[in-house]
C-alpha cells in the first residue's frame, strides 16, 4: 500500500465525516435523504468515487482500466476498507455501559 493511497483514505475519511456531520446537523424532511446521509459506507462509496475521478488515483490501474468503471469500483474498495476500519477502531475504544 503506497503513502499515497492511505492520504486518498485519509482525505477521503475527512471528508466523509464533515459530510455526515452536516447531515447531523441539518433538518432534513426526507426519511430516504436522511438515511442515506447518515450511513457512512455510502457517504465513502460517492466520496471516494468522486475523489478517484478527481486525483487519478485508480486501483488496479495495471490489472485493467475502464475510464468510469475503475473509479466507481476504487470508490467501492476504499470505502468498505475505510468502513472496517471505523467499525474497529469504535469498537476498540468505545465505552460500554452496563445498567
Amino acid at each position: 500500500m503506497s503513502v499515497a493511497y492511505l492520504v486518498f483514505l485519509f482525505t477521503g475519511k475527512i471528508l466523509i465525516y464533515f459530510g455526515m456531520e452536516f447531515a447531523r446537523n441539518n433538518e432534513i424532511s426526507n426519511k430516504f435523504i436522511k438515511k442515506l446521509l447518515s450511513c457512512d459506507l455510502c457517504w465513502g462509496f460517492w466520496i471516494y468515487s468522486l475523489w478517484s475521478f478527481l486525483t487519478g488515483g485508480v486501483l488496479f490501474r495495471d490489472i485493467y482500466y475502464v475510464p468510469v468503471f475503475s473509479q466507481f469500483i476504487t470508490g467501492g474498495i476504499s470505502s468498505f476498507l475505510v468502513h472496517l476500519v471505523s467499525l474497529g477502531w469504535k469498537s476498540k475504544f468505545e465505552v460500554l455501559v452496563i445498567e
